[in-house]
């Protein structure tokens, strides 16, 4: 299964500002997610990404699935896409194949996108490097101990200040 990550990024490597608000990014990674989302019908999130996604901006409203990452096994969601689960990448990778799924899209947070590394199932990364720098905030990994090597697929210039890095991971 094609595993991709789709996350805006600071120019100093942090996915969120320590306010954890999302007010830095511009409306071409709006863009960007939601055209990434729609196309794969499959979304992996962390229950934080979540938490400020929902309800209103969750970019599977009513087709696909949304696969949130949780440590509550009684979360609901009235939204039909949304699935909550304890479960490790490789779990959800075969869920999402049950379902017929043949690519998914990683939005966020760190422990989500962390794990998935860890696991091996990430195929490639799509940083939008926004223009702003955070003193503090998430890092893009944590507790990950290995080196991946990377191979720059495209650049894209997204606005006068924000570009689309899409990078595949070396196996």
């Amino acid at each position: 299964m094609k595993i991709s990550i789709y996350i805006a990024i600071a120019a100093n490597g942090k996915i969120s500002n320590q306010r954890n608000v999302p007010d830095w990014l511009s409306a071409e990674y709006g863009q960007g997610f939601e055209a990434i989302c729609k196309k794969y019908k499959a979304v992996i999130m962390g229950k934080t990404t979540y938490n400020i996604l929902a309800p209103d901006y969750l970019p599977l409203k009513t087709d696909g699935t949304t696969v949130v990452l949780t440590t509550n096994p009684h979360e609901r969601s009235e939204n039909s896409t949304v699935v909550f689960t304890q479960d490790g990448a490789g779990k959800i990778v075969e869920m999402l194949a049950a379902k017929g799924h043949t690519e998914a899209v990683i939005i966020g947070g760190t422990q989500t996108i962390s794990e998935f590394i860890k696991a091996g199932a990430v195929t490639d990364i799509y940083f939008v490097m926004e223009p702003v720098i955070f003193g503090s905030g998430l890092p893009f990994l944590n507790d990950v101990d290995l080196e991946l090597k990377l191979n720059l697929l495209e650049v894209t210039k997204l606005n006068k200040n924000t570009v689309q890095l899409h990078y595949e991971i070396q196996k």
